[in-house]
């Protein structure tokens, strides 16, 4: 009984601890155990592995301690690797922004943002199978077919000399063998510093 005479509320049984959404411990644990053992075996495991392994030799059988390590930061090559590393992580993310804001003022400054917008967005457009389709079609090696080889030879030969057989083509029956895109193949090899005999009509 309280001062006025009212009777105190009974406490509740105590039930077991709940997180602060609601949900008990348990259930919560068992709900996160197999995102938690693949993490384990997926990630954890193979960078421990990993560590370990990194403190033997090749063969994993005679323990060098950090004569890798001393190895790799010492080898010319793999500082110029690392070198190059820092460089892209320095370089490409400060581009990136640099353009992004470009353009993003670029679109809402100029009179004609809505035709810089679809340049720009218009790759995004495009599937990858029509891009690489497209790429192909500009690059192609063999100026009949690629648009952008096509260009090139087309000026080289308007303001170079003409070949003394423009219209040279292998023989049939030659040594030089159809390879694809325009290219052609000997049939035997060639050594280095003796003269070849191809055969052309």
């Amino acid at each position: 009984m309280t001062a006025g005479g009212a009777a105190a509320p009974a406490t509740p049984p105590a039930k077991g601890r709940r997180s602060v959404v609601g949900t008990p411990r348990r259930l919560a644990v068992l709900f996160l155990m197999p995102a938690l053992v693949l993490l384990g075996a997926l990630v954890v495991y193979p960078i421990g592995y990993t560590l370990v392994r990194s403190l033997f030799d090749a063969g994993g059988s005679e323990f060098v301690g950090l004569g890798n390590y001393a190895e790799v930061f010492t080898d010319p090559d793999i500082l110029v690797a690392v070198r190059n590393n820092a460089i892209w992580v320095a370089v490409a993310p400060t581009v990136a922004t640099a353009l992004g804001l470009v353009f993003a003022v670029l679109t809402e400054r100029i009179s004609w943002g809505t035709a810089f917008k679809l340049v720009v967005f218009m790759p995004m457009a495009i599937s990858m199978l029509a891009a690489g389709i497209i790429f192909r079609l500009v690059y192609e090696q063999d100026p009949d077919k690629g648009i952008a080889n096509a260009v090139v030879v087309g000026v080289h030969d308007t303001f170079a000399e003409a070949s003394a057989y423009p219209g040279a083509r292998p023989r049939p029956d030659g040594v030089l063998k159809p390879s694809g895109d325009g290219a052609f193949t000997a049939a035997s090899p060639a050594r280095p510093g003796s003269p070849a005999d191809l055969a052309l009509v």
